[in-house]
């Protein structure tokens, strides 16, 4: 289950089993719209498989993304039924959808092997550019998220690991390995100044917290501050 809220409306979302997306008042905790594809065989308004990740766009507060197996992105307005744009391509199976508010581009991250990390232009839809894997091996995406205004921050399994990737250069500045399982889940504070970039990673039964004043200092293998869960 994923859940994207939006505090300027009042309202969230959530997605789960199915291809159905819910959107709920926040005060009452009602459900006030399900949006959906429509039965139109020759439109893709809608998703058609199960839905793993939503995210708010930061400046408009009607306007949503979501991405699952579809192989879809789509655009959704929360007064609306049907979906009103989309972008074919990513293989959403996490938390791997988000808007950078200040480039106005979407990165998604996919489980597979040929180019699983991407970025999006959001008003066209157009692509930006595929983010390479790393050098040695590839990664099976379950999450991914903007990191600061300079990084991009993934994870998923195969190699076990969270990767920091300048934006710039499109190489890794930082890895978490070694790791005893993938990573499913990680978060960031979103902080807009280098000096207070903070990371969270999910593996197994623990989290590792990483703090760092140099994107470098972010390199480390299994012995990072790790808690359990």
């Amino acid at each position: 289950m994923a859940v994207a809220l939006n505090s300027t409306t009042n309202t969230f979302v959530s997605v789960g089993a199915d291809h159905q997306i819910y959107v709920y008042d926040l005060d009452t905790r009602k459900r006030i719209n399900v949006l959906e594809a429509s039965d139109e065989r020759d439109k893709m308004d809608g998703h058609k498989a199960r839905v793993f990740a939503v995210h708010f766009h930061p400046s408009d507060p009607f306007t949503f993304l979501s991405g699952g197996w579809d192989d879809t992105v789509q655009y959704w307005d929360v007064r609306k039924p049907r979906a009103f744009r989309r972008i074919f391509g990513p293989h959403i199976c996490g938390d791997a959808l988000d808007v950078d508010p200040i480039s106005n581009q979407i990165l998604t991250g996919s489980w597979r092997r040929e180019k699983p990390l991407e970025v999006w232009d959001f008003a066209s839809g157009q692509k930006v550019a595929d983010i390479p894997d790393e050098f040695g091996g590839f990664s099976l995406l379950y999450c991914a998220q903007w990191f600061g205004k300079d990084y991009v921050v993934c994870g998923g399994t195969q190699h076990n690991r969270a990767r920091v990737i300048d934006r710039k250069s499109l190489n890794a500045v930082g890895t978490l390995g070694e790791l005893p399982q993938g990573v499913y889940c990680l978060d960031n504070d979103r902080a807009p100044t280098l000096n207070k970039l903070r990371l969270a990673v999910g593996a197994l039964k623990k989290i590792y917290l990483m703090r760092t004043t140099n994107p470098t200092a972010i390199t480390t293998g299994r012995k990072a501050s790790g808690i359990t869960s």
